[in-house]
């Protein structure tokens, strides 16, 4: 078939270019995408200032960005090639480098010479080539991102250090890009408003998997595809609304039925070429196993026996039962070795500081005999205290009032409360503490890497290569004349606040103590872990004069007045108003420096006060300001525990929604949450 897209049929390529165009397989499917594309740019290819050139495919991996890019380069009758990012990249790697030449004859006598040899970046800049930029996201340097914004220009330039490189007239540019992986920061503003056309690439639809699935592996069992695709689809979704990070994409659906088609057994194929790739946490692994087996498909996969399959009668059974913490309590080990670990410079101030403001503070560890270790310290005067804690009281009051001015709460009476401490929640918490500290313990020795960091502001010299050229070192034996600055390792930045939902129903069916487990749990490994924490609860119409209540028991602001046993006072009381509680709190998140800001809210049912604060206002108002927050770059959560998760879900989005079937696992499940944003 005539190719119809075309952009310079007048253009005479070189033996090296034509060997470069990517020449479709048999096996390749045109994607809607693929077309919409070809015919964008092609349609807008002469009319000047309206030309395409620059392309952003941004998606997870597996979702056909590269494939995508080298159609468009069969398509176009362009040259491919690609340049892949990675975090220490410099000028140099975009713009090319003066490396010295030396004498054929060995010669150290000699004068030295020097050459420049031009980056893939320009080679494909000046020729007229179309060039994949594969994740410039993952670049330290800004320095780097602006040399690109300039190269992407419609009539651009590129200052070279012997010349000006010129756009050529054919040159594209097409970046590709995943979304939130680790690593991955923003995409540049600047460079993403040169974007002149831009595809969001998720997973295709069922039919499309089925389609590309039969074109790569032959197999022509439709039920084994369409199973096969539900499985992936799921598997993908359930990932990302539980914050795990690994991916289910196309790849690992090609290899899964390849290998069942080759005479592997379903489900235990499903595990090594799908679920494994995804993760091999045992927490995860069980989510994503019981995510399979609400939606039936264990029973379906089994079903499945492609003619060319030889099996050893064998069954893989997915268990979905049993308690996650005591799974995670058999992985950490009574005498696990200590942890060094150091908080981020952004934390500096907001960790844990109970044990030295309290007069009798208790340590969530226990000595050898498993009783908790107490430590007595000075206190500041009793008066002093009780001044300081009505002022920060005062204070929380005057700033939520003025948060939730012009929104629809803003007439509606609040008050901000600071639970006082009784010994009778001194033993609650040390009695929930104790349970949960060995899945805590387990969680942070798995999150203590990720917080050691040094920084490193020092320049690396005698360098082959770098951003700096030092004349002085002409003359240096080694021929060694740059250097280039050590970027400091990425530091964790990350702030996390809990709503907990105090609605009279949170009393029922043990919700209200699982409320206080997860409290706990996200206090102690926050605490732990260095991360500013915000746990506060809310209810509506205690009384005419106080429509809006909110509980402040650990407030990052002024962590010398948190005391932790203060979250055993979080009890059922009224309605709840939930939209005014998450303004507040988003709100506050946004003042706080942390690059990432997490808002994890538990609930029970739907929002409902008085005097009409319900039905679509109340989730119409929800929907507002997750919408609104969640562009100032908040990441909202909601933990369903009660018979509304059907509503919670369509409030907050399938992405941002956790549904805890099982009460016992909702504390590890927030903690592991948590552990994946650093």
């Amino acid at each position: 078939m005539e190719n119809r897209w075309i952009l310079s049929p007048a253009r005479q390529l070189t033996e090296e270019e034509i060997s470069l165009v990517w020449q479709k397989p048999a096996t390749h499917i045109e994607s809607e995408a693929e077309r919409r594309i070809s015919a964008e740019v092609y349609r807008n290819w002469t009319r000047g200032e309206m030309k395409i050139t620059t392309i952003l495919l941004e998606g997870d991996a597996g979702s056909g960005k590269t494939q995508l890019a080298k159609a468009l380069s069969a398509n176009f009758g362009l040259p491919y090639t690609k340049v892949t990012c990675f975090a220490d990249m410099d000028k140099s790697d975009i713009l090319g480098s003066i490396l010295p030449v030396l004498p054929e004859d060995g010669n150290k006598a000699e004068a030295v010479t020097y050459n420049y040899y031009p980056s893939e970046i320009v080679q494909a800049y000046e020729k007229g080539w179309l060039l994949e930029i594969q994740e410039p996201t993952v670049i330290r340097d800004a320095a780097v991102l602006m040399a690109l914004n300039s190269a992407l220009e419609p009539e651009g330039s590129i200052n070279l250090p012997t010349r000006i490189a010129r756009r050529h007239p054919d040159f594209i540019a097409v970046i590709t890009t995943n979304r939130g992986y680790n690593g991955c920061r923003p995409l540049n503003e600047a460079l993403r408003d040169r974007v002149q056309h831009s595809e969001k690439m998720d997973l295709p639809a069922v039919e499309v998997m089925m389609e590309r699935g039969l074109a790569k592996t032959g197999c022509t069992d439709q039920e084994l595809l369409l199973t096969f695709a539900r499985a992936i689809v799921l598997l993908d979704q359930t990932a990302k609304a539980n914050a795990i990070k690994g991916v289910a994409g196309m790849r690992s659906y090609f290899f899964w039925v390849d290998a069942v088609l080759q005479g592997s057994e379903t489900v235990e194929a499903l595990y090594h070429k799908v679920i494994y790739k995804i993760t091999t946490d045992p927490e995860e692994i069980l989510i994503l196993e019981q995510a399979l087996s609400k939606q039936g498909l264990p029973a379906a996969l089994e079903r499945i026996s492609p003619p060319s399959v030889k099996t050893t009668g064998e069954i893989m059974e997915i268990h979905t039962e049993g308690s996650m913490d005591a799974e995670l309590s058999d992985l950490a080990p009574t005498d696990m070795p200590a942890v060094t670990l150091r908080k981020s410079a952004d934390s500096e101030g907001h960790a844990n500081d109970d044990g030295e403001n309290t007069s009798s503070t208790q340590s969530s560890d226990q000595g050898e005999n498993g009783a908790p270790i107490y430590h007595e310290l000075q206190p500041a005067s009793s008066e002093e205290l009780e001044q300081q804690k009505r002022d920060f009281r005062k204070h929380l009051n005057q700033q939520a009032r003025e948060m939730v001015k012009g929104s629809c709460h803003e007439k509606v009476n609040l008050i901000v409360h600071r639970p006082e401490v009784t010994l009778a929640h001194h033993r609650e918490y040390e009695q929930i503490a104790s349970g949960l500290l060995p899945v805590i313990r387990e969680l942070v020795r798995k999150t203590a890497p990720l917080l050691e960091h040094e920084v490193a502001t020092e320049f690396g010299t005698s360098r082959l290569y770098g951003t700096k050229f030092h004349a002085e070192k002409l003359a240096s034996p080694d021929f060694r004349c740059f250097s280039q600055k050590r970027p400091p390792n990425e530091e964790p930045s990350l702030a996390v606040a809990l709503r907990i939902d105090e609605s009279a129903s949170m009393n029922a069916f043990g919700r209200l103590t699982a409320a206080k487990q997860a409290a706990v749990a996200v206090y102690e490994f926050c605490a732990s872990c260095g991360i500013p924490t915000l746990i506060y609860g809310d209810t509506a119409d205690r009384s005419p004069l106080e429509r809006m209540s909110l509980y402040s028991y650990i407030d990052y602001e002024n962590p010398s007045l948190n005391d932790k046993y203060s979250l055993m006072a979080i009890q059922g009381h009224s309605n709840n108003r939930d939209g005014m509680a998450l303004r507040i709190l988003g709100e506050k998140l946004l003042q706080a420096p942390q690059k990432t800001k997490l808002l994890i809210s538990i609930s029970d049912g739907q929002p409902k006060a008085l005097p009409d604060y319900t039905g679509e206002v109340a989730i119409a108002d929800m929907k507002e300001v997750i919408r609104e927050y969640s562009r100032q770059g908040i990441v909202f959560l909601a933990a369903a525990i009660g018979q509304d998760k059907e509503t919670l879900c369509d409030i907050y989005g399938p992405e941002r929604y956790l549904d805890i079937t099982d009460l016992r696992q909702l504390p590890a499940r927030l903690v592991q949450v948590i552990a994946k944003y650093l």
